[in-house]
């Protein structure tokens, strides 16, 4: 028998491991007799799965498994050989032997009683140089290089370049780099000189990377809460230039939305998660806002949805949280510097055009003849519009018959202009980014300088907007248990706009131009244009807002302990707000060239608005990793937060300006107006997480904070917010191993947690005195300042809090390259601010708020990712995900239940409205109608053919509302939802070679929307009227002639128009045939790139360079009206589809790296 005191087994040590290589057993094993024992290594090994072990462990255990002698010594270094997964497969144990050792350069000898292990017979070989490159073929610098044999760890150079110098033909090279597959080369005789080491992506080792989340950062595979992240490289290369409008789409319950100005210059979207409240951002641990960072810096974006991920934010994260992590240098990195720019021209897509002045003068007289009241339009003056149309160098006016002295306008004037056209063209969007980044053993630095300018589609007027950004980040280790760092950001936003003078704001611009009529003239005959074109007024004013922001952090780490750390941060974000608002006086020309002031301008006047914020912020926390054997772990973090915020403002406004060339407050002599505002408030939180890990298969994390805020009476300013979450990896459990092959991961997840939201307006616990100017009485002859009584005060007041539950699954197919998600969560946001129970009217005071209404959130989220590869050079992906949700108002004050506000059972978004039957073909049924008073109550008017007729749902014989109620709501039902749902996004890249492709679609699957305006009926009476080619499909019964009327149309989707503003109403109210289906599928953002090979770079001294193209919104499916975008349709200020029109971007770029 062989000597047990050579054989190494399981929990025993041995002394005698001196002969090495195995020699001497080798020899002694040839001296014994066979052991008929033996017999035993013809058994199968069947179906065995071992991951993250060594190559000891695995030979012990299938000893053991086997009863054979598996024999060999500790200088082959098994131990010190990391084996990251290995199965056996029905086979023999020397089948399994010799595929897991043979690898390793490891010899299976066959003996009478056993195995012997030994290392094969090598010769050393000339050393061996080579190159790690990415799937483009760009260095890859950094990565990690593991000769198995002996264990030997190394890096990269900033060329992706390494030397081996000891090795032999058997000798295994490992190749590790964040994002792409793991590469085992066997080291052979056939490579000579250089070689090179292509690496693959792999999307599917997700689940090993680490995300960042409150406070620290765990593996994606033991997260517990629904985190999700988005990689920097996802937000960058496309032609916007703020972070939220990259996010569109990328993730599952992200919503992101647009204002009432749409996509003017600098818009920036509001994000919301799961569909309520605005998200907590936190940009490298300090709080501040999404659209003011540079999209080129981001490493990444995690996205906090579920309350167990949010909890340890506490009140300042009701809604979740963005946490997004701005790129840093690495320690030992020489320097790299990347420059990155695009740009290109803007375009409007969804820009309407108007019809020409003959057809709208027809159809405006003929939507008189429906009134029975005389023609807008004379004879005359569409004999003049048919001349002008003919031959454009006529004059476009005439002067006017009732005032010789003016210019005939409106109505009155011949001109043919589409003022949409006119005043609407295409803009430019440039983005530009300079870094550098490095290190060396103890220190890493990070500089970034971006740029990013708009220019408006407006035409006329300046309308613009630039940004600078500037980033500066240093860590730093002092000694080996002690870190600080820096990072330091500044921003300067500067927007141009024109404001409308004596009207109103941006807003109204878009408005007066839609509604303005096509037979308006430009200029005038003497050359000057017209009030009425709008451009003496957008001229002759403009708007400057000027934001400027500092944020320092300053951070320390101390490692006094091993596996502890104290972790202190202080941040200052300091806001400056600047706004000034200039009108002059505009003119406008008369007959005779007297130039005139257009009234609406006067008197001119400057306006200016200064605010400063100072927002302060202090963390310290403390975290301990404890780990007892070899799967228990446990992870405590607890700490604290304060905040404090103040907004401090001044403003001021006078008129009469009598230097325009100058305007300031020293240069008017109008009353000066001036105020000012204070506002301020303060946070304190103490928070603490537990988490423990059993073997990486069981999960559980529990998080508490407890916050209080200065928003709240004392006595209500505190609250308590806790969370728990659990895991189980079931495909680590032993009976999931038959599926393995099929589904190698899934993973469960649940949570539920408490949040409260401080997010109100300050002091509505403090009674305050209204300060008024000009008392209605005069004292010692003058008109003294007065106070005026406070309203009612609530300082019962507190937190409004939210308790949810998500639970989730996690699936992993075809050796994870399918990762497929599904969460399903409900969430009950109660002490809601509602309205209080009436009092009677003799109070004489305003009934303040009070936490009594409830909203109850349910929802799901699916994600999906293919991650594919033909041949060596393709590779592809596609990424879906689609979510939903639905908001029910559980609890409100509305005794009435009238339908104008919320009410119990509401689901948020609903449209209420009648069932239409059709228009009224006959005139029959016209005078069925008005002889039964069938729809006498909708404006008490008449009906003829071409009027809407509604259901009578309740069966009453007469169209109503009842009394608008919940309980009496006549023939009203509920014919739709403005909620946007399945919202969904598609992302499909490949790259071949060095040529590269992505494509995302985003859209919403189901919604409606009720639009109204003159933008989508078209006839608004005479003078709000805004005809587009789609607007003149309406109802027409008579022929018409030269000057009224276009034809026959008795199959319209329009009613008959009328110019009774009432009259017209009774066909425009909400109901199912005129609801929209706002459902879309837009291709948001199309990329191809191409990246110029290495050795083509070498010359020019670069190591990596990419061109590419770039469109957003390039093309979409909707059902909508051509003048409305999905996205905007019901925006506006003044109305549905007034906001800045939808823009697609076109841009090309260049990537390069020194």
């Amino acid at each position: 028998m062989i000597n047990k005191k050579l054989i190494i087994k399981e929990k025993r040590s041995n002394k005698y491991l001196s002969l090495g290589l195995g020699g001497a057993l080798l020899l002694l094993s040839g001296t014994f007799p066979w052991n008929s024992t033996f017999a035993q290594e013809n058994a199968k090994i069947y179906n065995q799965n071992y991951q993250k072990t060594t190559l000891r462990d695995v030979i012990l255990d299938l000893q053991k498994r086997s009863g054979s002698d598996i024999s060999f010594t500790e200088s082959l270094g098994l131990k010190n050989i990391n084996i990251a997964k290995f199965d056996t497969k029905n086979e023999s144990l020397e089948q399994v032997l010799r595929r897991l050792l043979t690898p390793y350069g490891i010899q299976v000898k066959k003996t009478d009683s056993g195995f012997v292990l030994a290392r094969q017979a090598q010769r050393q070989v000339t050393p061996i140089s080579g190159k790690v490159v990415d799937p483009s073929g760009t260095p890859v610098s950094g990565a990690t290089l593991n000769l198995k044999r002996t264990n030997t760890k190394f890096k990269t150079d900033d060329k992706g370049m390494f030397l081996l110098n000891s090795i032999f033909p058997s000798d295994t090279l490992s190749v590790h780099f964040m994002g792409f597959k793991p590469i085992d080369t066997l080291i052979n005789s056939d490579l000579t000189g250089d070689f090179v080491i292509r690496l693959a992506a792999d999307q599917a080792r997700e689940l090993d990377e680490v995300v960042v989340v409150g406070y620290g950062v765990q593996k994606k595979v033991n997260l517990t809460g629904s985190v999700a992240v988005v990689d920097g490289k996802r937000l960058q290369d496309r032609p916007v230039n703020n972070v939220s409008q990259s996010l569109y789409g990328t993730v599952s319950g992200l919503t992101i939305a647009y204002g009432n100005n749409g996509f003017e210059p600098g818009a920036a979207p509001s994000v919301q998660i799961r569909g309520q409240g605005k998200p907590y951002v936190l940009i490298d641990g300090t709080a501040g806002d999404i659209n003011t960072i540079d999209p080129n810096t981001v490493e990444s974006v995690s996205i906090l949805k579920d309350a167990a991920a949010s909890a340890i934010y506490g009140a300042r994260a009701p809604y979740g949280v963005l946490l997004i992590t701005t790129k840093s240098g690495k320690a030992n990195q020489k320097p790299q510097v990347d420059f990155s720019m695009n740009g290109g021209p803007t375009t409007i897509i969804n820009k309407p055009k108007m019809v020409d002045s003959y057809t709208f003068a027809r159809a405006m007289n003929e939507m008189h003849d429906n009134q029975g009241v005389a023609r807008l339009f004379s004879e005359s003056t569409i004999d003049r519009i048919i001349a002008y149309i003919d031959d454009p160098t006529l004059p476009e006016t005439v002067p006017d018959a009732n005032n010789p002295r003016k210019w005939s306008t409106y109505q009155f004037s011949n001109g043919n202009n589409d003022w949409i056209d006119i005043h609407y063209g295409n803009g430019r969007r440039m983005q530009e980014n300079l870094s550098v980044k490095g290190g060396s053993k103890d220190m890493a630095y990070f500089l970034s300088l971006g740029h990013a300018s708009e220019k408006g589609v407006l035409r006329m007027v300046d309308d613009k907007y630039k940004r600078y950004n500037f980033q500066a980040k240093l860590d730093a280790n002092i000694t080996d248990w002690w870190k600080i760092s820096s990072n330091t950001r500044l921003t300067n936003a500067v927007r141009d706009r024109p404001i409308y003078n004596g009207e109103g704001e941006y807003g109204m611009i878009i408005h007066q131009i839609l509604r303005t009529h096509p037979e308006v003239f430009l200029k005038s005959p003497n050359g000057y244009y017209s009030q009425l074109s709008r451009v003496p007024q957008m001229q002759a004013g403009y708007q400057k807002l000027t934001n400027n922001t500092l944020v320092q952090r300053l951070a320390t780490e101390i490692s006094p302990l091993q596996n502890w750390k104290i972790n202190a941060d202080y941040s200052i974000d300091y806001q400056i707000f600047d706004y000034a608002g200039v009108n002059q006086v505009a003119y406008e020309d008369e007959v005779d060239g007297t130039l005139v002031p257009i009234a609406l301008t006067v008197p001119p006047y400057i306006e200016k608005i200064k605010s400063n914020t100072t927002y302060k912020a202090l963390n310290i926390y403390t975290t301990y990793n404890l780990d007892l054997g070899k799967d228990h772990h446990f992870t405590v973090l607890a700490g604290f937060q304060n905040e404090i915020s103040k907004l401090d403002s001044m403003n001021g406004l006078r008129r009469e300006l009598i230097v325009p060339d100058i305007p300031s407050f020293t240069t008017a002599t109008g009353e000066m107006q001036v105020g000012d505002g204070l506002t301020h408030w303060s946070t304190l939180g103490y928070f603490a997480r537990l988490n423990y890990n059993y073997a990486d298969k069981y999960l559980i994390e529990a998080n508490v904070r407890y916050d209080g805020t200065s928003k709240f009476a004392r006595g209500r300013r505190w609250g308590s917010f806790p969370s728990v979450s659990a895991g189980w990896v079931v495909s680590k459990e032993l009976f999931w191993q038959p599926l393995q092959d099929y589904i190698p991961f899934m993973k469960l997840r649940a949570s539920w947690g408490k949040l409260g939201n401080q997010n109100v307006a300050s002091y509505q616990d403090l009674a305050l005195l209204g300060v008024q100017s000009n008392l209605g009485w005069l004292i010692d002859g003058m008109r003294p300042a007065y106070t005026t009584a406070p309203n009612l005060v609530n300082r019962f007041l507190t937190w409004e809090s939210s308790r949810s539950m998500n639970t989730a699954v996690e699936l992993g197919f075809f050796q994870n390259r399918l990762q497929a998600e599904f969460e399903y969560y409900q969430r009950l946001t109660y002490d809601r601010l509602g309205p209080a129970q009436a009092l009677p009217a003799v109070l004489g005071a305003n009934i303040p708020r009070e936490n009594n209404s409830e909203l109850k959130t349910k929802g799901w989220d699916f994600s999906l990712r293919w991650n594919g590869k033909i041949g060596s050079d393709f590779n592809y992906s596609v990424a879906a995900n689609v979510f939903d949700y639905k908001n029910i108002i559980t609890k409100y004050t509305n005794p009435t239940g009238i339908l104008t506000t919320d009410y119990v059972g509401k689901d948020a978004g609903e449209i209420w409205g009648y069932e239409t039957v059709g228009l009224i073909k006959t005139k029959e049924r016209a005078d069925e109608i008005n002889a039964s008073g069938y729809q006498k109550f909708i404006n008490g008017q008449l009906w003829q053919t071409g009027d809407v007729e509604y259901r009578d749902l309740n069966g009453d014989g007469v169209i109503n509302k009842g009394k608008n109620t919940i309980n009496d709501h006549g023939d009203l039902k509920i014919i739709g939802n403005s909620t946007r749902r399945y919202q969904f996004g598609l992302n499909l890249t490949a790259n071949y070679k060095n040529v590269d492709i992505a494509v995302f679609i985003q859209g919403t699957g189901k919604r409606d929307l009720w639009l109204d305006g003159n933008v989508f009926w078209g006839f608004r009476a005479w003078n709000q009227s805004s005809l587009f080619p789609h607007h003149m499909d309406y109802y027409r019964d008579t022929e018409g002639d030269r000057y009224s009327g276009l034809g026959i149309n008795t199959e319209a989707y329009f009613p008959r128009p009328y110019s009774n503003t009432t009259q017209d109403s009774k066909n425009k109210q909400m109901q199912t045939r005129y609801l929209q289906n706002g459902a879309y599928a837009r291709l948001k953002n199309l990329q191809i790139g191409y990246t110029i090979p290495p050795l083509m770079l070498q010359k020019i001294g670069l190591k990596r360079a990419r061109i590419y193209f770039s469109g957003e919104n390039i093309y979409t499916l909707s059902k909508l009206p051509s003048a409305f975008d999905p996205e905007t349709a019901i925006l506006g200020e003044f109305g549905n589809g007034k906001g800045m029109f939808s823009q697609a971007i076109w841009a090309f770029g260049i990537n390069i790296s020194l």
